[in-house]
């Protein structure tokens, strides 16, 4: 199901073009480096296109087409979405904007298109979309930069916002394994993917930027089903009056009461994200096992993020955990005088890269810890290494492996990059903000929820 999309056999770019100022331009360019399936040019005026042989209708093409992507004069789409039937292709995506989202007229050229694409057994993404990706097979069927590799696949029904959300992960070496650009959702909707992501192995995570949804019943019933198996991260955009016109005018999407949708992601187990960032960090943090409690140990090499941390988990109905007397006595027995070893631990400024494998060990180990969040701002004096501390945390997580789950949040900018990376090559989602750690615990301890795996308080 939906599988031709992102893992298509062969490939029609209708409309691709030699004009660099074209959109079909960078859709070719892009798709010139999928291995996996031939990709065709099509455009009826040129012999070659990007040195590729090009072809006048998708008809003329010898092999089979699973998928084509059509970027077209709106004029032109309706008899190219004919012949794209005739020749058998299954799924179309089409870029072409000017239906659905302009007003009547538009929607009834939208709803033909789709009663044509079903006439001939197609599935449509779009129309007015950037495209789809999928990185685990260098697919880039978009007219943008691809995004890097990840594990959380990215719904986006605004595609200029998708591509912005990509472009930042970029920046901040966040990973999608998917990224696809809805549009109109004029026929393929949300529901159809988070169904098709529910048994994917690469999506370990769904997030979606939503601005309206047209079956909410569908959307609930399946939602309720893959939240089970996947979590799903929503941004709801529309939420006030004047955003619920804004998103009307931009994809023709009845955007509905705040309060309507709130109860059914609540009811369905959809996760509820207030900003991009914080969507992110909840979609990041399912690299990590789901945890058996929503007790956290907080460590730190300094009191005020530890603080600013506790406050924000506690905000979001998490516990910290009361340490084992144990426990305590042991840190007491490495740590300076000074270091507070009740819950946070604050180690001190001073705290090297063994204080953070032992302190690390000993908090996975203690039976009331259910999650540990690693701080550190990362220091720059007394010959310490920039990844010292990092390494200390990897080596505990490997040593104890206990399927606990363990967030980091490292403050120091620039000076944290090299730390942060190894960390996240070790699969330990990092962070540099205490609202987004927190948000990332939350998420894990809701996704248990979901699951069965923590009992509903």
């Amino acid at each position: 199901m939906l599988d031709y999309f992102f893992n298509p056999k062969g490939i029609a770019v209708i409309g691709a073009s030699n004009d660099p100022k074209k959109l079909g331009y960078e859709v070719f360019k892009n798709l010139k480096e999928y291995k996996k399936g031939k990709v065709y040019p099509v455009n009826i005026k040129e012999e070659e296109v990007q040195g590729v042989k090009a072809y006048k209708s998708v008809k003329d093409i010898p092999d089979e087409i699973d998928l084509a992507i059509i970027v077209v004069p709106k004029r032109f789409v309706k008899d190219t979405l004919i012949q794209c039937g005739e020749k058998g292709v299954k799924g179309v995506v089409i870029i072409t904007a000017g239906f659905g989202e302009t007003g009547e007229e538009g929607k009834r050229e939208e709803k033909e298109l789709v009663e044509i694409a079903h006439k001939y057994g197609m599935r449509i993404i779009g129309p007015n979309c950037v495209g789809i990706m999928n990185t685990h097979v260098d697919l880039n069927a978009t007219f943008i930069t691809v995004a890097k590799k990840g594990n959380v696949a990215f719904i986006s029904q605004s595609g200029a916002l998708g591509a912005g959300i990509v472009y930042k992960t970029i920046k901040e070496d966040i990973g999608f394994s998917k990224f696809i650009s809805v549009g109109n959702m004029a026929d393929v909707d949300f529901a159809e993917l988070m169904e098709y992501l529910a048994d994917t192995e690469e999506d370990k995570a769904i997030a979606l930027y939503i601005e309206g949804v047209r079956n909410g019943k569908k959307f609930m019933e399946v939602a309720k089903r893959v939240t089970k198996k996947k979590p799903i991260i929503a941004l709801k955009a529309g939420k006030s009056e004047s955003g619920a016109r804004a998103a009307s005018s931009h994809t023709g999407s009845l955007a509905g009461s705040w309060k309507i949708y709130e109860a059914a992601f609540k009811q369905s187990g959809v996760l509820v994200a207030n900003t991009i960032d914080e969507m992110l960090s909840m979609a990041r943090a399912f690299s990590q096992p789901l945890p058996r409690g929503n007790k956290v140990a907080i460590m730190t090499n300094a009191g005020g993020p530890g603080v600013l941390t506790a406050d924000e988990l506690d905000k979001r109905g998490l516990k910290l955990a009361t340490l084992e007397e144990k426990t305590i006595e042991e840190l007491r027995s490495f740590l300076p005088p000074m270091a507070a070893v009740k819950n946070p631990v604050d180690m001190i400024a001073s705290a090297r890269g063994e204080d953070y494998y032992r302190t690390a060990k000993l908090l996975l180990q203690d039976p009331n810890v259910d999650m540990l969040i690693a701080i550190c701002v990362v220091p720059t004096f007394a010959g310490m290494t920039l990844t010292e501390h990092a390494e200390g945390i990897i080596r505990a997580v490997k040593e104890v492996n206990n399927e606990k789950p363990v967030l980091a949040m490292f403050m120091a900018g620039y000076v944290s990059e090299k730390a942060k990376e190894l960390l996240e090559k070790n699969g330990i989602p990092t962070y540099e903000r205490p609202e987004d750690v927190a948000s990332a615990a939350y998420a894990l301890v809701e996704q248990a929820k979901n699951v069965g795996i923590l009992e509903v308080e």
